[in-house]
């Protein structure tokens, strides 16, 4: 059975959600301005950040074809491009930035089973995490509750598009490719994951007060994802789920069928 979902919010805090929708225009416009934090620059696509004013789609696309959105999470470093190999190379962006350039830190991407246009129900955003404390090193600090309790919004900017994602969930699991592990193109893979992050608590996962079984796979989320570079056989996630389209353009259809009987 195939079930049609559209904008399907959870709505734990209309108010909050506003005031995210009300940025997250600011910033797709470009009218305004705001007092958020900015990444200092060098060069090129490197000007930009979403934390001040609106992405310059049109010159991030002169510079790297594979730029599809812009990833912002406040009061972190994390104000980045994300790419998706043209070349369905998904090792590509691991050993290069988003100019295409050969770097250690690589890029902020996502693997090619991914749909661009975010409208699957898990879109896995990859990002090393180098001693510097560039690209996804942050995401560790989620892993602390005071600062996840006080950090709730993950901002993502499209051509034409701004989503706004609540953080309800950070922990630190094997690491495996989530898109393997799980079959998210049904939804008993995308309940799967949800059991996962709503399993028993422990000292390395954190699940937002109220939102424990809240999240269904008729929701949209974002996995935020990055190797742990002392030991590389655990990765830390942290998750979102959409509250905020403000366009109003993603939208998908879930398959409730048992994916054993196909």
């Amino acid at each position: 059975m195939l079930y049609h979902c559209r904008n399907n919010y959870i709505e734990k805090n209309p108010a909050k959600r506003v005031l995210a929708v009300v940025l997250a225009l600011v910033l797709l416009t470009g009218c305004g301005s705001i007092s958020l934090p900015g990444q200092d620059a060098d060069t090129g696509a490197r000007n930009q950040s979403a934390s001040g004013s609106h992405v310059d789609f049109d010159k991030l696309h002169k510079e790297n074809e594979d730029i599809f959105a812009w990833l912002y999470v406040p009061d972190t470093a994390i104000d980045y491009p994300v790419c998706q190999s043209s070349m369905g190379d998904d090792a590509y962006y691991t050993d290069h930035n988003y100019l295409k350039e050969p770097d250690p830190k690589g890029a902020i991407y996502t693997e090619c089973a991914n749909l661009t246009n975010m409208c699957d129900f898990n879109e896995v955003l990859h990002g090393s995490s180098p001693s510097d404390g560039t690209m996804f090193s942050d995401l560790q600090k989620f892993l602390d509750r005071s600062f996840f309790e006080d950090h709730e919004y993950i901002y993502v900017y499209m051509d034409g598009n701004a989503l706004i994602y609540y953080v309800f969930a950070a922990f630190t699991r094997r690491n495996t490719r989530l898109l393997e592990f799980y079959d998210f193109t049904y939804a008993s893979g995308c309940q799967a994951f949800l059991d996962e992050i709503y399993e028993a608590k422990s000292m390395n996962k954190l699940v937002r007060s109220g939102w424990e079984g809240a999240v269904e796979p008729d929701n949209f989320i974002i996995t935020l994802s990055t190797v742990n570079p002392n030991d590389p056989s655990r990765q830390t996630v942290v998750v979102g789920c959409l509250v905020g389209d403000v366009r109003g353009l993603i939208d998908r259809e879930v398959d409730y069928t048992d994916p054993a009987e196909q």
